[in-house]
């Protein structure tokens, strides 16, 4: 018979390209949920016709729990790509709120609800927004680094709160990845009619995904799982989705890579100041192997996907006698929407400087010239075992100097590279993590375990914990000590009070102070992103 899957997203670029692929395969059905509004009724006529038996539409929202549980009755996976991103949720946060993590909540407990919730295989698509940023040196990073959401970005802060409420379910059978940028056709189209776009540091790393692997991702969980080929060890985990070393680039070779298609630079289109410096998002994965190794999704590179678009695009190339017209018609006129750092500018708006810039001095001090500005080669930096390595993989103390190591973001044609720690001894397998491991973690994160037995490598029965500020909290060792997460009370983060923690969480501090000064004392309120609404 064949397996019956629920699929959220359809209509995304993840969500679309993961149907795509899944009804490739003949050992599966579809049910697909779409909210009811008129694009998405044409989408259902369109793919009514395209797979016929094989998908059933059915119109619904996600906010609904009712609707929820109607979807999930009687199907065996429930693959979530569903999610209302940026810019959207930057200008309409109060669906990112009801979508995000309201629906995902309903979701889980629709599944737990079912009277089939032993079998219901539950795949949630987290988002690299949730770590919060990274400058060189601390460039690589794994799942169970500390999740740092950036200010500002509710939409990360919506993908955290879901995400925990998957990882603590108690459901048999769940999965959480944690997605990366992801780069699919119409990328460039998207992406150019909101001030985000400059919200990318032109020396931030990303390691991409392409919504057709990411698709092929699904698939072969789906199809591995459903032949009993896919080792059991796989479920009830985070893992990052990325498409490896031929993935791996910088910012800005993002940004020229996309102008290139119309034979130009962006150093033709663009000017350094225009892009903030830190407070984004993504850098490279250690292990996003990992993923690969138990999927084998992995086809398209970097260049390939823009050699594809260039070839689809062939038309762009007739802008290339035009670079100052196109800089001022299609970049330039993004700096009035309210998302744009130029608007910020123009409008004395502090906290935003401040948290994107550091300063309005350091706003002041970037180069206005490309050849003035230091941009980072990625190439030289993607073997991390050619770098000088600071690992503190292990350690519960970070030193003066681990902190100066980390800072360090000054790029001086040196490799440098820093795996940080999660407060425990990480050489041990799973099975013998016990007390003392947890008491370990939980003063590296300023706080202690008030539990007092555990059954050693039992990692998803919760434990009571303690953070600095006195806030008592459930949560699974797993949670704690393989997936990031700390006090959902004062650190997910309602405020954005980062500055102050990482004061009290070495935890926090081996990342904050690599983009972040010790004496800064920003606090971002709440509902500060409602500021450009």
């Amino acid at each position: 018979m064949k397996k019956r899957v629920l699929l959220t997203g359809a209509s995304g670029s993840m969500g679309s390209a993961v149907l795509e692929a899944i009804l490739s395969d003949k050992g599966f059905e579809v049910v697909v949920l779409l909210r009811r509004k008129r694009v998405n009724e044409r989408l259902a006529r369109i793919l009514t016709r395209k797979y016929h038996s094989s998908i059933e539409i059915v119109f619904g929202d996600l906010s609904n729990y009712d609707d929820c549980m109607a979807v999930v009755d009687g199907v065996d996976y429930v693959v979530h790509c569903a999610a209302i991103i940026p810019p959207v949720s930057d200008h309409n946060p109060d669906l990112a709120l009801s979508s995000n993590l309201g629906g995902t909540r309903n979701l889980v407990n629709a599944a737990k609800a079912s009277k089939n919730s032993e079998n219901i295989k539950f795949i949630n698509i987290g988002s690299v927004a949730e770590y919060g940023h990274r400058s060189y040196p601390a460039h690589w990073g794994r799942v169970g680094d500390p999740l740092l959401v950036s200010a500002y970005d509710f939409y990360a802060t919506t993908k955290v709160k879901a995400e925990r409420h998957v990882v603590e379910s108690g459901l048999e059978y769940w999965v959480s990845l944690r997605q990366s940028g992801i780069l699919y056709d119409d990328i460039l189209f998207h992406n150019m009619n909101d001030g985000l776009m400059f919200h990318t540091p032109w020396n931030c790393f990303i390691e991409w995904a392409t919504a057709r692997d990411s698709g092929r991702l699904i698939r072969n969980l789906l199809v591995l799982d459903s032949t009993e080929m896919l080792a059991p060890d796989f479920w009830r985990k985070c893992y990052n989705i990325g498409n490896g070393e031929e993935a791996r680039v910088t910012g800005f070779e993002t940004l020229d890579r996309g102008m290139n298609m119309m034979g130009r630079s962006a150093k033709d289109i663009f000017k350094p100041q225009w892009n903030a410096t830190r407070n984004f998002h993504c850098f490279w994965y250690l292990d996003s192997d990992k993923l690969n190794d138990y999927l084998g999704f992995r086809s398209e590179s970097f260049e390939a996907l823009f050699d594809h678009l260039t070839k689809k695009f062939w038309y762009f190339k007739l802008g290339k006698p035009f670079p100052k017209t196109i800089s001022r018609l299609a970049i330039q006129r993004l700096f009035h929407d309210s998302n744009a750092p130029m608007y910020w500018v123009s409008k004395n708006i502090d906290g935003r400087i401040n948290a994107f810039y550091k300063s309005w001095e350091d706003y002041q001090n970037i180069p206005r010239c490309w050849k003035d500005y230091k941009l980072i080669e990625s190439a030289s930096l993607r073997d991390i075992s050619s770098a000088q390595l600071l690992d503190l993989r292990g350690k519960t103390e970070i030193s003066a100097s681990d902190i100066a190591f980390i800072r360090n973001n000054e790029f001086d044609g040196q490799n440098r590279a820093v795996i940080f720690s999660h407060g425990y001894d990480e050489s041990k397998a799973d099975s013998q993590l016990g007390l003392e491991d947890m008491q370990s973690a939980a003063a590296f994160r300023g706080g202690r375990l008030t539990s007092s037995t555990m059954v050693a490598g039992d990692l998803y029965t919760k434990l009571e914990w303690e953070c600095h500020d006195g806030h008592k909290f459930m949560a699974s060792p797993y949670a704690v000590l393989k997936a990031g997460f700390w006090c959902p009370e004062c650190c997910q983060p309602s405020p954005w009070d980062f500055d102050r923690l990482a004061k009290k969480i070495p935890f926090y501090a081996q990342i904050w102070y690599n983009s972040h000064s010790e004496d800064e004392d920003n606090v971002f309120a709440e509902d500060c992103y409602k500021d450009i609404l």
